[in-house]
């Protein structure tokens, strides 16, 4: 099961401009290796164990587990005469302290579940930082642009994770489960060759 970890940090190194000013856009993914803390960023590659699930499990709820994961991101401003540069820093990770799993359901096949949720929410990260990158700014707009794309972008990565979740019952049915696995791949896969 899937639960929404989605950031919208603003970081304004320095923020004056006019509507005649000239405006670049930066967009990068960043992402820092390791474990350590509360937070892991994906990495292609990157797999989850039961040790990153510290969170209490809900006992009343009909989930073995529950995965929290999402993107984020950082604007910087760098201004420069009449030139400005957006500088757009695009995250995604799982957060330990928000994600659970019930103890005797701590198996291969329900971890299995609980990863595709974090290569789904991957694959929104990669199709968000495609948007941006595509996105046309302006001093005046670049706000509500780049606001749009978010909340656009973080509404279909909650209608996918719910429905991977419906249609494989939470990984009870296990074929759909299999189908998922495949397709999850084959996103990835085909995304991550337009970057």
């Amino acid at each position: 099961m899937y639960k929404s970890l989605l950031l919208f940090l603003f970081f304004f190194v320095w923020c004056h401009s006019s509507h005649s000013q000239k405006m670049s856009v930066t967009v990068d993914y960043v992402s820092s290796p390791g474990r350590a803390g509360n937070i892991i960023n994906y990495q292609p590659g990157t797999t989850l164990g039961w040790d990153d699930f510290n969170g209490k499990p809900v006992e009343g709820s009909e989930a073995a587990a529950i995965t929290s994961a999402g993107f984020g991101l950082k604007l910087a401003f760098k201004k420069l005469e009449n030139n400005s540069e957006l500088l757009i820093s695009v995250n995604c990770s799982f957060s330990k302290k928000d994600s659970w799993v019930k103890p005797k359901y701590k198996t291969a096949y329900i971890l299995n579940h609980e990863q595709r949720h974090f290569d789904i929410a991957f694959i929104h990260t990669l199709i968000f930082i495609d948007r941006l990158k595509n996105a046309k700014y302006t001093a005046a707009n670049y706000a509500a642009v780049i606001e749009k794309i978010y909340k656009e972008t973080a509404q279909q990565l909650v209608e996918m994770q719910n429905e991977y979740d419906g249609q494989t019952d939470h990984s009870r049915n296990e074929p759909t489960q299999i189908a998922w696995n495949a397709k999850i791949a084959k996103l990835l896969e085909s995304i991550a060759k337009r970057e």
